[in-house]
């Protein structure tokens, strides 16, 4: 009666000693019956210590086979356990199954006989997780076969795979907007562009401290009376803020209507990392677009007529050559037209230079205005231009350089509250097989001529 009575004592100075440690701590007897456990451990596995006390430990244990082969390895009445760490698959109450890292040692009396066995386990199912989704992270962003939003989308999936959220979403915000760029959603409820306040939001605290934020169960946390909360009853959520070029951009975050368990320091640098990278990205696709930009620029430039804004005799020198090799594969019709506007010095030497840039630029309004398709037109040098016309006979294009014509003539130019009128001659012809540009360019020269022979203010067509 003694004995059992120091052993009852023994149990509950144990009991008290790890009772408010925040390790789970299960307490066994040598015939491996669980005597007690702490709150920890009831949090862990989701049992009452009432449920729990005079059963088996098997029922903590993932598989019988484990639970055999601790007992054969650890568990037994002469082991020589002490502060021994190993893992080991444990099962909760409800039934999910959870790698546990176990410092497990005997307790013994002075006669160095095992009393209890004592074993402290920490849920390590987080870490090892955080560990794969790393690597999982880096199989996403090395891929050279998806494109950014892919990635993204990849890592949201990932996010809420790994944090066990359902909802991701990657955002961007401007002032108080909280613009949705892209999202999973269980069904299907949010859309790219949807706008929010961004004070409704638990994405609001990301955003301003500048850090990731996480809750696992709002309605027991500092936030529980936020807008977001009331209004969409989400109980967890974690959420990192993006930066691109160090100035704010939005937020990557995740969030659930059920609580999860509490978020470790890995699931805090992993949503860290998810956020670093997509800034990063948007950042070298703004360096990228704006690359881009400048190279079309240039492009633009070296093949633009600078005055007028067509393109310039060496750009339309290239188009010629194109067209007649297209031609030669395809035999369809082509024709060529050089056009020079009339006593074109005179205006300059009348009214200045200002003026004969106006008239020269007067050609280029009159092309716009035409919205003609499969033509190309060119500065070809001081006042004289020339048109392309691919898949058109002379007479179709001779349509087209009449409305041109009569753009011109109908259009002047003011000077000083005075109308300067011009007019352009031009020698209009079909590209003929075999021949190359320079002989369909000196005939075109000469039907111009002609034109001016005759009177100006015309096309020629020969």
């Amino acid at each position: 009666m003694q004995e059992k009575q120091t052993v009852d004592l023994d149990v509950q100075t144990l009991s008290l000693v790890f009772e408010h440690i925040d390790i789970a701590a299960v307490i066994a007897s040598i015939s491996r019956e669980i005597v007690a456990i702490n709150k920890a451990a009831e949090v862990l596995f989701g049992y009452e210590n009432s449920e729990v006390v005079n059963q088996s430990t098997r029922m903590l244990y993932a598989t019988d086979v484990e639970y055999t082969l601790q007992g054969q390895q650890r568990y037994y009445e002469r082991s020589r356990l002490l502060n021994d760490v190993y893992n080991t698959e444990y099962k909760r109450k409800s039934g999910k199954v959870f790698t546990g890292q176990t410092s497990a040692g005997a307790i013994k009396n002075n006669a160095g006989e095992a009393l209890f066995f004592i074993a402290l386990i920490k849920d390590d199912s987080a870490r090892t997780a955080a560990e794969e989704a790393l690597n999982q992270l880096h199989s996403i962003t090395s891929s050279r076969e998806l494109d950014f939003e892919q990635r993204v989308s990849a890592i949201l999936r990932l996010g809420a795979e790994h944090f066990e959220l359902p909802i991701g979403i990657f955002s961007k915000i401007e002032g108080n907007e909280y613009e949705i760029k892209q999202a999973i959603h269980p069904d299907n409820q949010l859309e790219i562009g949807m706008r929010f306040d961004l004070d409704l939001t638990y994405c609001w605290h990301v955003y301003h401290s500048n850090k990731v934020e996480g809750f696992h169960h709002v309605a027991q946390s500092e936030i529980r009376h936020h807008p977001c909360y009331k209004a969409f009853q989400l109980e967890a959520y974690i959420g990192a803020p993006i930066f691109v070029d160090g100035k704010p951009y939005g937020t990557l975050n995740f969030s659930s209507p059920t609580p999860v368990r509490p978020f470790i320091n890995q699931d805090y640098e992993l949503i860290r990392l998810f956020s670093e990278w997509v800034g990063h990205e948007i950042a070298r696709n703004n360096d990228f677009q704006e690359l881009e930009l400048a190279h079309k620029t240039m492009e633009r430039m070296a093949n633009t007529d600078f005055l007028t804004g067509l393109a310039n005799r060496a750009c339309s020198e290239k188009a010629l050559a194109h067209y007649i090799e297209l031609n030669q594969k395809k035999n369809t019709a082509l024709s060529v037209a050089i056009l020079d506007f009339d006593y074109f010095k005179s205006i300059n030497d009348k009214y200045g230079h200002p003026v004969g840039d106006e008239v020269l630029k007067l050609f280029a309004q009159g092309v716009n205005a035409l919205d003609a398709e499969d033509c190309h037109y060119g500065r070809w040098g001081g006042e004289e231009f020339i048109a392309i016309y691919v898949n058109h006979s002379v007479e179709q294009a001779s349509h087209q350089l009449e409305a041109l014509r009569h753009y011109i003539v109908s259009h002047p130019v003011f000077h000083n509250e005075l109308a300067v009128s011009a007019t352009v001659s031009g020698g209009l012809t079909q590209y003929q097989s075999g021949e190359c540009s320079d002989s369909i360019l000196n005939r075109a020269d000469a039907l111009l001529y002609k034109a001016k022979r005759d009177g100006r203010n015309r096309i020629e067509i020969g």
